[in-house]
């Protein structure tokens, strides 16, 4: 599926295939959001979640420079270097 594709869906169905298919990167909070990205397809997307209303809000496709710049204080190096070099 492609981006395109996904962003199409109804946000139900966004999040049941990110639960499903997709694989949790990270997570971060924004004021009152408890936001999890996901990767899925070759794509980033973030799913925005309240928790005081035990809601999801929004579901927000990100590309890699916007990734880069929300979560640059979370990824380590191991983290990068995980990816180009697996572990043996």
């Amino acid at each position: 599926m492609k981006s395109e594709e996904f962003r199409k869906l109804t946000i139900f169905r966004q999040v049941e295939l990110l639960f499903e298919r997709g694989q949790h990167v990270m997570s971060r909070v924004y004021l009152f959001y408890n936001v999890h990205l996901y990767t899925l397809a070759g794509f980033y997307a973030e799913i925005w979640y309240r928790q005081a209303d035990n809601k999801i809000e929004r579901v927000i496709l990100l590309d890699e420079s916007d990734v880069l710049d929300l979560y640059d204080n979370q990824i380590g190096l191991s983290d990068i270097t995980g990816s180009i070099w697996p572990k043996e």
